[in-house]
């Protein structure tokens, strides 16, 4: 673990005192969220969604006291962040990741801060009844308070060259439409290509059904030998599977369980542990400052990508894995580990994100990524929407889709109004490739350790090269550190190697 020290400084000690109060207040929020997502009556709705509002409010107002703007201004000038006197190498990068959430939470008017959070806590509830019910239309009136209310913050915080910008800072710190264009436009081209090429086949399944109560405990037994905490994190089931990141010391993740594949649980929950361990890993002499946060989605996804495609898809895992998996579900005893992996890896176009092969899920991203960009820059509308998926789906993928809830419906991120956040998924995926390379060169018998069930050296690499660091490092150094690029030539390469091999 970087060995940084905690301040000695009184003035700096008494704005990480702030910090910690206001991140105090989001914390429980955040287990206000976790239990609509999971244990919340349906009634409780409409309460729910005004104690969301109220603590948005109070984290708005804590972060314009005129006390904590009066302490920064002691370090840096708040007009633009620069320093104001000579700082240590630890405080200038400490002012450097606080100074930017300062401003955005500054910029922002509470009475916009607390209708986007009423907006959203009802949007998500009628998100998951239009899903129920296969129906956008019960979904599209809160969608598009919510978009206006996005295009107000878009406003108060200043538009950049494209008004997308402006949402993807805030979970890609730097990153522009430009910079993201220049990654996904090759990326879009040569996936496309590659499946334009690709073989009809008839690919391998493992027929369930798999007995629901059997897949958690054993998403439970994968978590826990993963290294995942659960003195600090529990497992629960969600219509979406999410991870919440209320402390380094409370971590809660959810998985969603199919009965009829293995696969859906088993990724969701391999998925949700790799954000788990990373949040678990963070330097908890800096948790609730700026400081000792995660580092960015991209970074975030990195982790959850690289667990869950190359070692919980991998050969090695499945060779390791098959015995209790044939002990838990008889069923699957007429296949092997290679069976699994092929199973696992079939490039096949699907409808769902989170069900489709690590080739074709960028396309996903796509799609979603182009949605996002035509509704703020206005050149989409809300009810056109369904429409537009439709026809990416179709162009993209070869898939024809027939209802709302395999459409626009299926994922939970706009209900929450996380818009920006998806190009993230496919930067991790990127640099989850990357990163498994590094794990191949460091740790010696990489394989032997995955097929043994000993992820130990994995988790003990990646805490001190990433989750230790938080946000002390910047996104550009630490992938420098590392000799990772986000590569779409890289990544193909590294399926090559790895993944698309034929049964």
């Amino acid at each position: 673990m970087p060995s940084n020290p905690m301040p000695t400084s009184p003035q700096l000690k008494s704005i990480i005192s702030d910090l910690q109060a206001i991140d105090t207040l989001r914390q429980i929020s955040s287990l206000l969220s976790w239990d609509q997502e999971t244990m919340m009556p349906t009634q409780a709705i409409d309460a729910r969604a005004t104690q969301l509002t109220t603590m948005s409010g109070l984290i708005h107002d804590a972060w314009n006291a005129p006390c904590l703007a009066e302490k920064m201004s002691n370090f840096i000038d708040l007009s633009n962040g620069t320093p104001v006197s000579d700082m240590s190498t630890d405080v200038t990068a400490f002012m450097r990741e606080l100074y930017p959430l300062w401003k955005r939470h500054t910029q922002l008017s509470k009475p916009l801060v607390q209708a986007l959070s009423t907006a959203t806590a009802t949007g998500q509830h009628a998100w998951q009844q239009a899903r129920e019910q296969q129906s956008f239309s019960i979904f599209a009136p809160h969608l598009s308070e919510i978009i206006s209310l996005t295009k107000e913050k878009i406003t108060e915080l200043g538009v950049k060259q494209h008004p997308y910008d402006t949402l993807i800072d805030e979970f890609e710190p730097g990153m522009t439409v430009a910079q993201l264009d220049a990654i996904f436009t090759p990326l879009t081209k040569q996936t496309i290509d590659f499946l334009s090429t690709l073989e009809p086949n008839n690919p391998m399944r493992i027929q369930g059904p798999f007995d629901p109560t059997i897949q958690l405990q054993y998403s439970k037994e994968l978590m826990i030998a993963m290294g995942y905490d659960t003195h600090r994190g529990r497992l629960d089931i969600s219509t979406h599977p999410f991870t919440i990141d209320i402390h380094p010391t409370d971590v809660r993740i959810t998985t969603r369980i199919n009965p009829n594949t293995l696969f859906e649980s088993m990724s969701s929950t391999i998925h949700e542990v790799g954000h788990g361990l990373y949040e678990q890993g963070l330097d908890q002499r800096w948790a609730g400052t700026p400081y000792g946060a995660a580092r960015s989605m991209g970074i975030h996804e990195s982790q959850s990508r690289l667990w869950e495609i190359f070692i919980g898809q991998s050969l090695p895992f499945w060779e390791g894995q098959l015995p209790r998996l044939h002990a838990l579900f008889p069923s699957t005893k007429s296949h092997d580990a290679l069976d699994f992996f092929h199973a696992s890896h079939r490039i096949t176009p699907h409808w769902c994100r989170v069900e489709s092969d690590v080739v074709t899920y960028n396309l996903h991203i796509m799609i979603r990524y182009e949605c996002e960009k035509a509704l703020f820059s206005e050149d989409l509308t809300v009810d056109d929407l369904p429409d537009f998926w439709n026809e990416k789906m179709s162009s993209y993928l070869g898939i024809d889709i027939t209802n709302d809830a395999q459409g626009c419906l299926q994922d939970v991120h706009w209900s929450a109004g996380l818009f920006g956040y998806f190009p993230s998924y496919t930067l991790g995926t990127l640099i989850a490739a990357e990163l498994h390379e590094r794990l191949t060169r460091h740790i010696e018998n990489l394989d032997h350790q995955i097929r043994s069930g000993t992820f130990t050296p994995i988790n003990t690499w990646l805490k001190q090269h990433v989750h230790s660091h938080g946000c002390k490092k910047t996104t550009e150094r630490l992938l420098s550190d590392l000799g990772i690029r986000m590569s779409p030539d890289l990544f193909f390469s590294k399926l090559q190697k790895t993944i698309l091999v034929k049964p």
